[in-house]
C-alpha cells in the first residue's frame, strides 16, 4: 500500500490504516489524504482497494469505518466470492462519527454525512445525508456474481470480484 499526505493532512491517534497482505490482496492500492484534510480518532479504513479523501475532508468524530472489500455468501453452503472496490471522498466533505462507508463508494464534493450514517451507493449531489430505515434489499447470489468481473490473478486464496462504482458517478 502506499500513502500520500496532502500539506498540512493529518492523521490523528488510534486509527488503522490496514491492508492484508497478497494472496489476499491484488493489485497496488494507494491511500491519499488531500491537503488540510483530516483523520481525527479510533477510525478503521481497510486498503484492500485504494481510498482517497479529497481536500479539506474529516473523517470526524470517533469509530467510523472505511471499507473497501465486503462478502456475498450464497444461500446455502460453503460458496462465497469477495467484493472489492475503491472508495473516493471528494473535496469539502464531513462525515460523522460512527459511520461506515462500503466498498465501490464515491462521496461527492460539499457533502456532510450524519453520524452514524451508512454509505452503500455513491453520493452525487451536495447536501446533508443522514440515516436510512432498515430495509431489504432483494438480492440472487448468481446474479449478483455475474455481475463484477473477476479477477484472476496468481496466488488469490479467494475468489474475488472488482466492484465499481454505479456509472455516473
Amino acid at each position: 500500500m502506499y500513502a500520500r499526505l496532502g500539506k498540512f493532512a493529518c492523521i490523528g491517534s488510534q486509527n488503522a490504516i490496514l491492508r492484508a497482505p497478497r494472496g489476499v490482496t491484488w493489485g497496488r492500492a494507494i491511500f491519499r489524504l488531500g491537503t488540510w484534510s483530516k483523520i481525527t480518532v479510533g477510525h478503521v479504513i481497510d486498503c484492500t482497494r485504494s481510498v482517497r479523501l479529497g481536500d479539506y475532508s474529516i473523517l470526524a468524530g470517533r469509530g467510523s469505518q472505511v471499507w473497501t472489500h465486503g462478502y456475498l455468501h450464497a444461500a446455502e453452503g460453503i460458496d462465497r466470492f469477495r467484493i472489492d472496490g475503491s472508495v473516493t471522498i471528494g473535496n469539502n466533505v464531513y462525515i460523522g462519527s460512527g459511520c461506515v462507508v462500503n466498498a465501490a463508494v464515491k462521496i461527492g464534493d460539499a457533502i456532510t454525512v450524519g453520524s452514524g450514517a451508512t454509505v452503500s451507493t455513491s453520493l452525487r449531489i451536495a447536501g446533508l445525508y443522514v440515516s436510512q430505515p432498515l430495509r431489504m434489499v432483494e438480492l440472487d447470489y448468481t446474479t449478483a456474481r455475474q455481475r463484477h468481473p473477476q479477477i484472476n490473478v496468481p496466488g488469490l486464496v479467494e475468489t474475488v470480484v472488482h466492484k465499481r462504482p454505479a456509472n455516473g458517478s
